[in-house]
This record gives structure tokens, sequence and C-alpha cells, in this order.
């Protein structure tokens, strides 16, 4: 059977190391991309001849009479400055993209993996995917874009249970690898950027956070083993609790591995970013039940993950028209790019 896969937000960090997972696992696949480019900076330039791309909002592009047998959903606003920006519209969006996913998965049949965030526990500490959640005094984008995410949880099982789509759920916590951005405030390639040019590395509050960070590799091969072992109508965590460290042992690792001079400097993420800026608290991934489910585990661990980081960053220093992914010379599927009319 012919396997006609979408992924939105295709193009951004997480989608397309998805893609490359999927390429290289299942050649057969038709692979169609659609992506506003809001917060990609990769190229992608190794898609061409391997992937139709559409260059479009997934809100309003025509998809009349298109037909996927697997939805990826990760189309979302993403990043700590990311969603700063949108800071008053983060649920809408959120929930207009998760909306239009379900509707297309109704017209279709097609089995939604709809990508989440663990910002949904709202707390820190072990989370598990059956602890009751609570919504937090404090105001602030993030939250915004935590409640967004629910919502759209909540929407899609709704949509699933009225029009008989499959559907999974997938809370990632903390990634990092190739590609990654600094611009929209991901921790990893910040330090990366910095240290490598000498300047200082920003500490939140004295960088005291714990994070627990999983390579996108082993994410994209978390939400591939959701997708097709998973059970509907389930909610699974993604993430490497056996990666756990603090922010400010993670600069200085950092540190030592680009051979750096940078300063470590604490800051004030408020005095910086503005009153909206909420740090995320910590939170570390029971994967008990990804692994009872899928048999999926995580095989990179921290040490593998930065060095992988750092020869991507000693590559491009910066500049992100290099192309991170190689696949091989083949041509795995036909391939066309277009900016739909609206």
């Amino acid at each position: 059977m012919e396997r006609k896969i979408l992924i939105t937000g295709g193009l951004g960090f997480l989608g397309q190391h998805l893609a490359r997972y999927l390429l290289r696992t299942d050649p057969a696949c038709q692979l169609t991309i659609i992506d506003n480019l809001s917060s990609s900076e990769i190229n992608y330039a190794w898609l061409h001849n391997r992937a139709e791309i559409l260059t479009a909002d997934f809100r309003t592009v025509p998809l009349a009479g298109r037909r996927f047998s697997r939805i990826y959903h990760l189309a979302s606003p993403v990043g700590s400055l990311g969603i700063l920006t949108r800071s008053g519209y983060v649920a809408k969006e959120i929930t207009d993209l998760a909306l239009r996913a379900g509707e297309l998965a109704a017209d279709n049949g097609a089995a939604v993996l709809y990508v989440s965030s663990s910002e949904v526990y709202g707390k820190a500490g072990v989370q598990r995917e059956d602890d009751e959640l609570a919504v937090p005094v404090q105001t602030g984008t993030r939250m915004e874009y935590s409640l967004g995410k629910l919502a759209g949880e909540h929407l899609l099982c709704n949509l699933a249970a009225r029009f008989g789509f499959r559907l999974t759920v997938v809370r990632p916590f903390n990634a990092l690898g190739e590609g990654q951005s600094a611009r929209i405030g991901f921790v990893v390639p910040t330090f990366f950027r910095n240290a490598l040019a000498g300047k200082p590395l920003p500490l939140f509050h004295g960088g005291n956070q714990i994070r627990c960070f999983c390579h996108a590799e082993d994410v994209a091969r978390g939400l591939v083993a959701i997708q097709e072992r998973g059970k509907d109508r389930q909610t699974y965590n993604i993430g490497n609790p056996g990666n756990a460290v603090t922010i400010r042992e993670l600069a200085m690792r950092i540190r030592e591995l680009c051979a750096s001079d940078s300063q470590l400097e604490t800051v004030d993420p408020t005095q910086r970013f503005g009153a909206h800026y909420l740090e995320a608290s910590a939170k570390s991934p029971c994967i008990d039940k990804i692994k009872a489910d899928t048999g999926w585990t995580p095989a990179i661990d921290l040490d593998s993950a930065l060095t992988r980081v750092y020869d991507y960053c000693s590559t491009i220093r910066g500049d992100y028209s290099c192309t991170p992914f190689v696949l091989g010379p083949s041509d795995l599927t036909s391939a066309v790019e277009t900016t739909p009319s609206t």
C-alpha cells in the first residue's frame, strides 16, 4: 500500500530530523512537507528530489482532494523567544493549526500524531502521562503556549472520537541537535554560538535549572514509533531522563568542548526580554509508557549529542546556508517546491 505522509512544520528543527528518519527507514513513502518558514533557519536543499515541499501557512494552504495516510502535526510557534513575538495570539495559532490537522484527518481517514509539549504539565518533578494537570497561577506567554497545546490535545481527541480517525499525542521534553536555532531562544545553540565567538554564556537566574536533553534523532525515532505502534488516543512522553544536567554545568561542558574562554554571565531574563517571559520548570520525563507500548528508548547520551552539535556548529559557524543533513546520492521520491496561492 502506498504510504502518503504529511509533515506540518517539516522544515523546522525537529521536522527536518523527522523527514530524514522517514526517508531513511521508509524510502518508498511519498512525503509532503508544509511549512511557512517562520522558525526555520536550516537549509532544506537536501530535501529537493526527495519530497514535495509547500512553503505556505498550513491553516490556509489549499489541500482539497489531497490524500494522506499519516499526518505528523508539528506546525506551531516554538522557542521561548519565538513565542514572545506572538504573545496574545499563541494559543489561537496553536488551536487553529490543530483544528486544520483534525479536519484534514477527518476528511482523509489519516492517522494523526500531534506534537504537544511537556509544558502542559505546568510543574516541576518527574512527569507521567496520567498525572492530574493543574493550571499555575502565573501568567505569561509560556503559560499561554502550554494551555494552547493542552487545548489542542483535547480538541483533537474530541474530533478523533467524533470522526473516527486514529490519534496519538506526544509530549516532548527538551531536545537538542544539529540545526536548532539560537534566534528563537534555545539554550544549546546559544551556548555554542557564544562559546565559539568568545562571547559570554548567559545563565538565567544563575543556571541552576535542571533539563533533560534528548537528541532530535532519538525524538524522530520516537515519533515514528508512536505513530506506528502507539495505542490509539493515548499520550506519550518523549525525552531522555538519563541526560539530566543543570544549565550551568551544560554551559561549562560546552565551553570546554569549544576550548573557549567565554565567561559565564548571570542574567535576569525578564530584564532582557520583558515581563511576559517565564522560565520553564525543572521537569523530567517518565518514559515507561512509550517503552512498554512501542519498544522505543533513547540511544544518544549527552556527551555524544553535544559532540555532534559541536561538529555541526564548527562547520557552519553561524552560516545556516550549509546543508546539515546528508542522505546519499540517490533521489528517493520525485520532488517539487511550490508556494501555493490562497
